[in-house]
């Protein structure tokens, strides 16, 4: 970046000096030339033209020049025109000692000026020799100078910009982190390093909104770029001079802030600067949101004890009332914009399975109920297995899941039931299910069955599997056809029996619908069910010594104490 500044403004500065034409060269005839004097005259001034076009590309502006507010100095390339017979168009650069010298006319000093008023000077001047015809004094090249940029920023020193840069490109280019790979080069000695070794990434605690500019005349002034970029003055990110010092303070947002918090864009704490308003630090909050409430605004203010605070309220549902309620700020403040409650809601579930036309569909809040979707997806499909079908039902929780867990925790005393909570736990955080009969509802039309749905909702229609899968202890382990009626036993003897390490006083039905394990007298077997087949562990024999051990020992204890007994009777 600084190499290529560099180099533009040594070019600059030599087309300036190179291009502007003289009134004796002007007026000299060339006898051998084809043309024309005026034509020559006419050829030199289009080339000049198109020269000071293609100078202007190079200027690096965000609008229109301001005469007002743009500063003259060395270096400036102006375009001087004086409309007479024939018409005479220079290029004039300001000289380093500050001046514009106009053949014919003389020396003006125009460095330090404003430009309109350098133009009022210059027009002046050249009507003192030129009575008729009219003048113009134009900008045509912003001149490059170097500022320098202290405080809290990564790179302290000097940076080189066009006349036409404000301070928050200075503040830009001191924030460029260096690549540690050049970082302890000066930013003079980093003119020629290549721009993909430089990280443009700026990052500082730095102030935007109380930065000092200090001029070389002594004067200063002051620039907030916060309010900038918002409000979008030129006033509050000045134009830059010659050899101006910039001067970034740190920012205290712990002490020095008002906070924003409720309905805005961007909720959070913001620097104070002595005349802040609402109106001006909502702006800086990047606005209302389209949820703010904008007749609900409150600004708390602490005393100085911090202890009590008051509340001021502001409407800004109208023109009338948003002047009347610009409120002045105060260090520490908050404003707080309240939120319209919002009905309309992105509510949908999602159903798939054996359903005719899966996928997402809208729901109305505490009134679409499972019947409803299932109808708007065009009912079920032949192989639906209305049995094992489920809902699940998001977890919403501002916990994390582990804050969650650990809290529900703290209820279980036995290691034994706290394993198997963290576990049922675990997965009801993955989705809870909630209680739908569907054969109720559906085959039955049971309308007690009936389940309101809720944003989120997951339906699941099972398939028919049209048997019984039993796992685990068997001789031949998968799906055994279902048929109606028939216990566990039967589906046991069609798995090729028991096992020799099975456990058979402990099987267990898994249910396909609840996931639940139950004893198999406890529940009726149903398609798609699984029945489990435990394996008896495997014991050492160091696991029965110990036990027959801890057995006997307490055979001894209790004959010691009967001993005892009859012995004290006596």
């Amino acid at each position: 970046m600084i190499s290529t500044t560099v180099r533009r403004a040594a070019a600059l500065c030599l087309v300036g000096c190179l291009v502007g034409p003289t009134l004796r060269a002007q007026s000299m005839s060339d006898e051998s030339n084809p043309f024309s004097r005026k034509q020559q005259i006419q050829t030199q001034n289009q080339n000049q033209y198109q020269q000071s076009l293609q100078n202007l590309k190079l200027a690096v502006m965000d609008g229109p020049i301001d005469p007002s507010e743009y500063v003259v100095g060395p270096g400036d390339v102006y375009s001087v025109n004086i409309w007479v017979m024939p018409s005479l168009n220079l290029q004039l650069p300001v000289t380093p000692e500050g001046s514009i010298i106009i053949p014919t006319v003389g020396e003006v000093a125009v460095a330090g000026m404003h430009l309109d008023e350098a133009k009022k000077k210059v027009v002046s001047e050249i009507r003192k020799k030129y009575i008729g015809g009219d003048v113009s004094f134009t900008l045509l090249v912003p001149r490059f100078f170097a500022v320098t940029v202290k405080g809290v920023v990564k790179n302290e020193g000097t940076v080189y910009l066009q006349a036409t840069e404000r301070v928050d490109v200075a503040i830009a280019l001191a924030n460029t982190p260096i690549n540690p790979a050049v970082k302890g080069q000066t930013l003079t000695e980093l003119k020629d390093v290549p721009m993909n070794q430089l990280i443009v990434k700026p990052d500082t605690v730095g102030s935007l909104r109380k930065i000092t500019i200090r001029h070389r005349d002594g004067t200063s002034s002051t620039a907030d770029l916060e309010k900038y970029f918002i409000q979008k003055e030129s006033r509050l990110n000045p134009l830059l001079r010659d050899g101006d010092v910039i001067i970034v303070p740190g920012k205290k947002l712990e002490t020095d802030f008002v906070g924003v918090y409720g309905a805005v864009n961007g909720e959070g704490p913001y620097e104070y600067v002595d005349g802040d308003s609402l109106m001006a630090m909502l702006r800086i909050a990047k606005g209302l949101s389209p949820q703010a409430d904008s007749g609900h605004i409150e600004v708390f203010r602490s005393d100085e004890s911090g202890d009590s605070v008051k509340a001021l309220s502001a409407d800004l549902r109208s023109s009338v009332t948003k002047r009347s309620a610009d409120i002045p700020l105060q260090r520490g403040d908050r404003i707080v914009v309240g939120e319209i409650s919002e009905l309309r809601r992105d509510n949908k579930i999602y159903i798939e399975g054996e359903i005719l036309h899966p996928g997402y569909y809208p729901i109305t809040r505490d009134s679409s109920t499972l019947t409803d979707v299932v109808r708007l997806a065009g009912g079920f499909k032949d192989e639906a297995l209305l049995s094992a079908s489920q809902v699940y039902r998001k977890v919403k929780s501002s916990r994390t899941p582990t804050i969650d867990r650990l809290e529900n925790n703290r209820g279980s005393s036995a290691q034994e039931d706290s394993i198997y909570y963290i576990i049922e736990n675990s997965i009801r955080m993955n989705g809870e299910l909630v209680v739908a009969d569907f054969v109720g509802l559906f085959e039955r039309n049971d309308k007690s069955k009936e389940v309101y749905l809720r944003n989120g909702d997951h339906i699941i229609i099972a398939s028919k599997t049209r048997t019984v899968y039993v796992f685990g202890q068997v001789v031949q382990p998968g799906h055994v056809p279902f048929l109606k009626d028939q216990n566990y036993k039967y589906y046991i003897v069609k798995a090729g029996g028991f096992s020799d390490d099975a456990i058979k006083g402990e099987v267990k039905i898994i249910k396909a619908n609840t996931k639940q394990w139950l004893s198999p007298d406890e529940t009726q077997l149903e398609e798609g069910d699984y029945i489990w087949v435990p394996k008896e562990p495997y014991r050492p024999f160091s696991y029965y010594v110990q036990i027959y051990s801890q057995l006997f020992s307490i055979v001894g204890t209790l004959a010691t104490l009967a001993i005892l007994v009859i012995q004290t009777r006596k």
